[in-house]
């Protein structure tokens, strides 16, 4: 015969209204029962310990505590000493005989003996409030206001998830510099949300460290409204991070990498699928977001400032970023090898290197509306494509010059021009027209570009015949300013038509 689980549910956290309806005071003894009036009391009850008792006590916050109910019986009239009672049901029904434990679906840390007074080790008992949870199949942790000493580190398990009161009060303080503070292998399933997580300010630890060394992928992981500050490893390191969500997760003051995703190529899915969006990283020491390997992930308005590198796409396929930003850096941008990244609508600002890197023969590259902006003295280049990169630029924003070995195509590359593989096509008109038409007076012409350097290429033709037509040719140029074209007959008045060309 099967018992159900019962206690420590949203519906049994009942705040007392004006009307006198049922609750729960704290420290209330609760008893239960067949019927709401009279009836006959159940007193076959289990802990979660699987110790015989008749009744429960309601915690400080007039909750119940969990424990298993008689056997097969699936809802209880709770009696807590007031005028009424109260209908209670199973958190789940499972069907049969079976003896497996239900999912928890809410379950408090505190009940486990957690302080959260900025003093007490609460490392075991937030540890054991992992493992009753996953010991049931899963399940919801509530992490309450507090600071929560961690002086170890709390592995955690597949299925389980975090929610505290939010980022700024439901704190775990890791006080070891050696320790990581949340760690698992080859989970999933796991959320974390509502947190800070605060480390000692030195050392190696990380403040989440997901690794993977038997299944194919860490899968299924959210991480959402955190903030990890103050390890000396990195704020959040994943292996082969795979249908994940981080969320507006601010990561500062790390050792490390602020987002450290890394998926090398030794499975099958490797890290895929995953998307970070509002994130931040602040004064990380090694850089913002590093992703090794990962494949059809995107950035979406994230941001990192002061950290040497922003964003370093190391043999990723398919990543994208857009809306993303890196204030302060050396380098805004490196993509290094892998194919197919894409950064749009990327601003870099007070870059004091390079805005964006693209080598190691990074492919199929596409840079949309990147921007620079106001770059320090010490900044270099803006764009540096080095040789046997491939890429795409639409509508570059260039404060300082750009570094092109590779193959880059460009569309608008300064003076509304287009350039496919190194060679400019289709020149326009305006002030940096590149082909156009001119009138011969007395044999002679210029005209004022500041396409012109001091090795283009000038085509001429005679488009319309006048006067005594000669040989038309250059006669000078002035590098950013002007060619002069001139006739072997000094009463030629043909229409001339020119075009600049440079050598690739």
């Amino acid at each position: 015969m099967a018992r159900q689980l019962f206690g420590a549910g949203l519906a049994d956290y009942v705040v007392r209204p004006s009307d006198g309806l049922w609750a729960v005071a704290v420290g209330a003894v609760v008893t239960f029962w067949d019927a709401a009036v009279d009836g006959t009391r159940y007193t076959d009850l289990q802990d979660m310990e699987g110790s015989a008792i008749s009744e429960v006590k309601a915690s400080e916050y007039g909750s119940i505590p969990r424990f298993l109910g008689p056997p097969d019986v699936t809802g209880m009239w709770a009696d807590a000493g007031g005028p009424s009672r109260a209908w209670i049901e199973a958190h789940r029904v499972s069907a049969g005989t079976s003896t497996a434990k239900p999912v928890l679906d809410w379950l408090s840390i505190k009940d486990f003996g957690a302080q959260g007074d900025g003093t007490t080790d609460d490392t075991s008992a937030v540890q054991a409030a992992v493992d009753a949870a996953s010991a049931a199949g899963g399940g919801t942790l509530y992490i309450p206001a507090g600071r929560h000493i961690i002086a170890g580190t709390l592995t955690w398990a597949s299925g389980v998830t975090a929610i505290g009161a939010g980022s700024r009060v439901s704190i775990l303080q890791s006080t070891n510099q050696n320790n990581d503070c949340i760690t698992g292998s080859d989970i999933r399933d796991v959320t974390l949300q509502g947190l800070q997580l605060s480390g000692p300010g030195r050392g190696f630890g990380s403040g989440v460290r997901f690794t993977r060394v038997s299944a194919p992928a860490t899968t299924g992981i959210t991480l959402r409204d955190m903030l990890i500050q103050s390890f000396g490893g990195d704020g959040v390191f994943c292996h082969q991070l795979a249908g994940s969500v981080l969320h507006r997760v601010r990561v500062r003051t790390c050792g490390g990498v602020g987002f450290h995703l890394q998926a090398p190529q030794d499975t099958v899915l490797g890290g895929a699928s995953t998307s970070l969006v509002g994130c931040s990283v602040e004064g990380c020491v090694t850089g913002g977001y590093w992703l090794d390997g990962m494949a059809y992930t995107s950035l979406a308005g994230c941001a990192v400032q002061q950290s040497p590198v922003g964003y370093r796409l190391d043999g990723c396929t398919g990543v994208s970023l857009t809306g993303c930003g890196a204030e302060q850096c050396t380098t805004g941008l490196t993509v290094y090898g892998g194919t197919g990244a894409t950064a749009n609508g990327f601003t870099t600002k007070a870059s004091d290197g390079t805005s964006v890197w693209l080598t190691n023969s990074a492919k199929g590259v596409v840079l949309a509306g990147v921007a620079e902006v106001a770059p320090a003295a010490a900044a270099t280049t803006c764009l540096r494509a080095d040789a046997g990169t491939i890429a795409t630029v639409l509508g570059l924003t260039a404060v300082k010059a750009n570094a092109l070995s590779g193959i880059v195509n460009r569309i608008d590359a300064g003076d509304g021009s287009t350039v496919l593989a190194g060679k400019t096509v289709v020149p326009s008109g305006g002030g940096a027209a590149r082909m156009g038409t001119a009138v011969l007076v007395a044999g002679t012409v210029t005209v004022n570009t500041t396409a012109i350097t001091a090795n283009s290429v000038v085509q001429l033709t005679i488009q319309t015949p006048g006067g005594t037509v000669g040989s038309v040719y250059v006669n000078a140029r002035v590098a950013g300013t002007s060619v002069t074209i001139k006739s072997t007959s000094a009463s030629d008045t043909s229409t001339v038509g020119w075009r600049i060309l440079d050598p690739s």
